[in-house]
Parts: C-alpha cells; structure tokens; sequence
C-alpha cells in the first residue's frame, strides 16, 4: 500500500495545476463542474431587529448538528482597521448560529470582543473559533484567534490583542483557523501576505514585513511550530512533528500539504 506521503507527492501537483479534475471541469476552481445546488436563496438567514448584513468571508457547518455558523462584520461593509463602522466601533453580536432549515437564530455573540472577524471554524465538539485579523484604533483588539463554546463563553484567546507580531504565538493578520482530529490547533496568518505569488513579490512583501505561515498550537494553547514566510526569512521552526497527515490548507494559489 502507497504512504500517504507519497499518495500526496503524486497528486497535489496535479491538483495545484488544475490537471487533476472532474467530468471534465476544474477540481480546484470549479470551472467546467456543474452546480449541485443550482437553487439559490437570497439573503438566508435572520437577524436581531434593526440588524443588517455587513460584510463576511466565513461560514462553517457544525458537525455536532448539521447547523450553520457564521459572522457579519457589526454592520461594515468594507473590513480592515481603518473603517468607521466596525465590530470595536459597533460591538454587537457579530457570530450566529442559525437553524440550517428555517435560519432562526439560535446563538448569537461575541460582542465587544473583535475588531473584524475573518475565519470561522466549528470543532468536532461543537466550540467555535474565531479569527480577528485587523487591530482597532487603541490597539486593544484584533490580531487573535477566539475560542468559544457553544453558548459563547470565551474558553480562549491566542496572541497578542491589537498587537501585531511574528514571533511564536503572535499574529499578523490571521486569516482562519481549524482543529485537527487530536485537538491540534493551526492558523493561517498573513492576510496582507495574500499578493505574495511571486519572487517579487515575495521580495517586497518581506521587507514590509508582512507574513505568510501556519503556526501550530496543542489543544491547550502552547505554540508547538511556525512555517512559511516571516518577514525577511523562510522559516521551519518546531518544538516536535509527529508524522500524520491531518490536514490540507489552500493558501493563496497553492496547495499546500501539512505533515505534522
């Protein structure tokens, strides 16, 4: 039998070329695929009164129930730090869970918290992260990864909050998280690093000092390993690597396999 190493030597190239595809159609940008779900629903999903959608670029499936996770930015309907209305300028509830069916609301909070969401993840046991990637004004919020239960109580805070940093367990705009089948913790940071797709640049986006990594946590919080782009290096620092595959991670335009 093929390890999995080499199962994924052979075909995330493939699939990080678009030659790995479907009924003739593009595996990784959907180009050429049919649509399963042809049947579209505007505006799903209720709000509190006198609530309106604001921006958003995450949503998850809690697989604990089949409901759906997501955030709306407190009204914005740009993101970043420097926008007049945000979740620190506005601190309503920004994360829901609504009834996959009827899209009632069944949770809502958060409040106070973040400056902008960006990624939302629901674990196997039915807590919710989020990722806060732009610092506000004071410099008291954003730069984080949120952990909640699902009623809402905050169970834990990764970073540093409205600082941010390259150094182990620091962020720099991170853009989502996700939990691993024994409990490890990743993040992907660098949302400002997003344009680096090419030698240059990569170059220009390291002496900004903008990054482009996944850092690794154990369940309870403590860094374990970083790699990837951090300002001016390409680095590969751990503390151990057990060797199985858990996850993918779709970065940017690459594929990128995590052996950890």
């Amino acid at each position: 039998m093929l390890s999995k190493k080499v199962i994924l030597a052979a075909v995330l190239p493939a699939l990080a070329s678009g030659i790995v595809s479907a009924q003739s159609g593009n595996a990784i940008s959907g180009t050429g695929l049919p649509n399963p779900n042809p049947i579209v629903t505007q505006n799903w999903g209720e709000l509190p009164a006198g609530r309106e959608w604001g921006s958003t670029a995450g949503v998850d499936i809690d697989p604990t129930d089949g409901h759906v996770w997501a955030y709306e930015r407190c009204g914005a309907s740009s993101f970043g730090g420097g926008v007049p209305i945000n979740c620190d300028t506005n601190p309503v509830d920004p994360i829901f869970k609504f009834d996959r069916n009827t899209g009632e609301v069944l949770a809502n909070f958060g409040g106070g918290l973040m400056q902008t969401p960006h990624g939302i993840h629901a674990d196997n046991e039915g807590n919710v992260w989020v990722t806060d990637f732009a610092a506000n004004a004071d410099g008291t919020k954003g730069h984080q990864v949120h952990k909640f239960s699902a009623d809402g109580e905050l169970l834990m805070s990764l970073g540093t909050a409205g600082q941010a940093g390259t150094g182990p367990g620091q962020f720099n705009q991170p853009n989502d998280v996700i939990v691993g089948p024994d409990g490890s913790i990743y993040v992907s940071d660098g949302h400002n690093g997003q344009g680096m797709t090419s030698n240059a640049a990569m170059e220009e986006g390291r002496a900004a000092g903008d990054t482009a990594r996944i850092l690794k946590f154990a369940p309870d919080g403590t860094f374990i390993m970083q790699w990837g782009e951090i300002g001016c290096a390409t680095v590969s620092f751990e503390l151990h690597m057990p060797w199985n595959l858990i996850l993918r991670v779709v970065y940017g335009l690459q594929i990128v396999a995590i052996i950890a």
